[in-house]
């Protein structure tokens, strides 16, 4: 189940390097449109835990470690003592700051990383990313916390795929790697000529690439999101805003964002995702669903 504390990000605040197309440019930008309170926060989860099967609740935005208080550490402590397993699903940027107020309740955090080296790794996501990511990965290695990794690709950088592929293997000697998420460029209903340009390529050489590494890997989860032709439908999936909005992915690359079904505190949460599900099955149809 994906949490979303908050739909801005700090990554914007990144200065791009040189011959970069700008910081995370292939990521739509949006302000902070999650207006909630700790109370509200818990009886979102509460909500969750009791009308789902779901076992792992994935914190994410936006980025979910800000400079602001988002209610992070309340929704944590408090998942925790749902019994959900907790990944946080972050840049990592203000990882090391928060680390010491949050570690005892997450099981997985997964980190950012779209290349080998900082030449590569900072392209995408601005000056001195790759520096804060292996000093974040020095962090979670010195007290042998499950990692995972997320990697966004371009059509230069998926070849570097083999050369990430070692870095992850190198840092599974130390401490454990729970899976790899690797993504291409998805216009999503925000067809962009020059994004498009800058990061898009075949999903046959993405998939190809992906492939070549899988079987180096070993235990470790490869996971891959390639683009999708318009009629090849993306995979169900609902996100829960801490407000209580429920969103969801009804499938559609014409989709300009998640469809909003409702509010899993007035509504209920599991007659929202039951309408999803309906939803998914009819022809698309734009606007939210409310």
């Amino acid at each position: 189940m994906h949490v979303i504390l908050n739909t801005d990000c700090n990554a914007w605040s990144m200065n791009p390097t040189p011959g970069s197309p700008g910081v995370c440019r292939f990521c739509y930008r949006e302000r902070n449109r999650v207006a909630t309170n700790a109370e509200t926060v818990t009886r979102v989860l509460d909500v969750i835990a009791h009308e789902s099967a779901a076992r792992r609740m994935v914190f994410t935005g936006g980025d979910p470690l800000m400079p602001y208080d988002n209610h992070l550490e309340v929704a944590l402590r408090h998942a925790s003592e749902l019994g959900f397993e907790i990944n946080v699903h972050t840049n990592g940027l203000l990882l090391r700051e928060r680390y010491g107020r949050i570690r005892e309740w997450v099981d997985v955090y997964s980190l950012a990383i779209d290349g080998p080296d900082a030449a590569t790794a900072d392209w995408f996501r601005g000056d001195g990313y790759f520096a804060t990511f292996t000093d974040n990965i020095a962090l979670l290695e010195s007290e042998r916390r499950t990692v995972a990794f997320n990697t966004f690709t371009s059509s230069t950088s998926i070849n570097e795929l083999d050369r990430i592929a070692t870095m992850i293997l190198d840092v599974a000697s130390r401490t454990p790697v729970e899976y790899w998420l690797i993504s291409q460029y998805r216009p999503i209903g925000r067809a962009d000529a020059r994004k498009a340009a800058l990061y898009g390529f075949t999903p046959e050489d993405f998939s190809a690439a992906v492939d070549s590494i899988r079987e180096r890997m070993g235990q470790i989860a490869v996971f891959d999101q390639p683009t999708r032709a318009p009629a090849d439908a993306y995979p169900f999936r609902v996100w829960v805003l801490a407000d209580g909005t429920v969103t969801v992915d009804l499938g559609s690359v014409a989709a300009p964002r998640n469809d909003v079904l409702g509010n899993a505190l007035a509504d209920g949460f599991a007659p929202l995702v039951r309408r999803a599900l309906s939803l998914r099955s009819a022809p698309y149809h734009s606007g939210d669903t409310q």
